[in-house]
């Protein structure tokens, strides 16, 4: 009661300063307290919103590495055209020439390019396709056919009949077609690959296709451009009408890749990487290797694609960059180029290995007769709706390698025997690719 009663007797002016001096301390206190509060929970957002950036960060840098490395795979497809073929450059201008020079003057003309598998003809050719499609030349029109595709090689006719925009192109002919060139106005270019497939065998009825297709060319005003691709040196050589119509071909033939260029074609590839995927003396390596087999460019194109799927599926697990040296290409190498045999199955024509193929029927084997080895290799044609080739051609390319040819030179083919070099397995494994 005395305390109370003291604390009355106070003047206002003391309670005032009392209370500025005890109590308001206390409500600063309090705020002091929630704004550290909020001051611990806004730091802790912060690192959470940081750690959360980092994280995304993280997620970012691995997509743009994985598409960088899905680009460089699907650059080593063998269907992806580069802007630049390295080591075909005078071939390229070369074709580009005649062909400009025909359209520029609206003469016709022909042209047999010729060259082992692999050797960049149809990709050349294609290139130059889309050139002289975005260029400035005067009108004209193309037509592109792989001929491995015709079921019937008369199939030929209508398919160029519809380029000429005929009529009733079911029962087109040569004469119907001839005489629809000799009405063109403008230039049409005519580019046939695998040509060598029209003329399975040497019978009169397949050489008059291929004699028809580049004697249209001599057909006055016809404004038309041949262009034949094939691996067979010398197939013109095999229509003596030709000459008779003075029709002769501008010849044009490609050597296999030197290593330099195949080291080139594969640096060109990967520069659309940001970032080192393939280390150069790996490059290097795969380069020789190539070289000094089959010069065949597709099939480093599979081995820097295998390569770089390999780095692929390992940056998916670990999520942490890799390159491809000189140990995971020598492995790939090796399992693309291990047994010699088998690259050189590898590097023989579509009509070679389905000969190798059938022959593998015959299992331990070691010679069949001719008239055998014809059936065997027709049933397989057959079956996969491959027109056929010249069976005794065909073994006369691989005898003293991988067969033996027996018999007199004068002997008709279906009695000689051909003895069998190669091992079953072997052309197995090199059909796998």
């Amino acid at each position: 009661i005395s305390l109370i009663f003291s604390v009355s007797l106070f003047p206002s002016s003391l309670i005032s300063s009392l209370t500025n001096s005890t109590i308001l301390p206390f409500h600063l206190h309090q705020n002091d307290v929630e704004e550290g509060e909020r001051d611990e929970e806004e730091e802790e957002e912060t690192i959470r919103f940081e750690s959360e950036s980092e994280e995304e960060k993280e997620e970012e840098e691995y997509l743009w590495r994985l598409s960088n490395i899905e680009r460089a795979i699907k650059s080593f497809s063998s269907h992806s055209i580069p802007e630049h073929l390295h080591g075909r450059e005078e071939k390229e201008s070369e074709i580009t020439n005649y062909i400009k020079e025909r359209i520029k003057t609206q003469t016709s003309g022909s042209m047999y390019i010729s060259g082992k598998p692999g050797t960049g003809k149809t990709a050349t050719i294609q290139k130059i396709r889309k050139d002289l499609s975005l260029s400035k030349v005067r009108k004209c029109k193309q037509f592109f056919l792989n001929c491995m595709e015709l079921k019937d090689k008369r199939q030929i006719y209508k398919e160029i009949g519809k380029t000429l925009e005929l009529e009733d192109v079911e029962r087109l002919d040569s004469d119907v077609i001839s005489s629809a060139l000799r009405k063109r106005n403008h230039m049409i270019i005519i580019f046939l690959d695998e040509i060598d497939q029209l003329m399975s065998t040497k019978s009169k009825s397949e050489q008059q296709i291929v004699f028809d297709i580049f004697g249209w060319t001599t057909i006055p005003n016809s404004h038309l451009v041949v262009v034949g691709i094939a691996n067979a040196l010398d197939m013109t050589e095999h229509i003596p009408l030709l000459d008779y119509i003075k029709c002769q071909p501008y010849l044009i033939h490609f050597q296999g890749y030197e290593a330099d260029q195949i080291s080139r074609i594969i640096k060109e590839r990967l520069d659309s990487s940001a970032f080192t995927l393939v280390e150069d003396n790996a490059i290097t390596l795969a380069s020789r290797c190539i070289a000094n087999n089959s010069s065949d460019v597709r099939v480093v194109l599979s081995i820097l694609r295998k390569a770089v799927e390999d780095l692929k599926t390992k940056f998916e697990e670990t999520r942490k960059i890799s390159t491809v040296g000189v140990m995971l290409m020598n492995q790939i190498c090796t399992q693309f180029l291990g047994d010699p045999q088998v690259n050189q199955i590898k590097s023989r024509t579509i009509h070679e290995k389905i000969l190798l193929a059938s022959l593998c029927q015959n299992q331990d084997r070691k010679e069949v007769v001719g008239s055998q080895v014809k059936k065997q290799y027709s049933g397989l044609c057959s079956q996969f709706s491959i027109p056929e080739n010249n069976v005794s051609e065909i073994c006369s390319q691989l005898d003293g390698t991988l067969l033996d040819v027996i018999g007199k030179p004068s002997a008709i083919f279906d009695k000689k025997k051909i003895r069998i070099n190669f091992g079953t397995q072997n052309v197995v494994e090199a059909l796998k690719g």
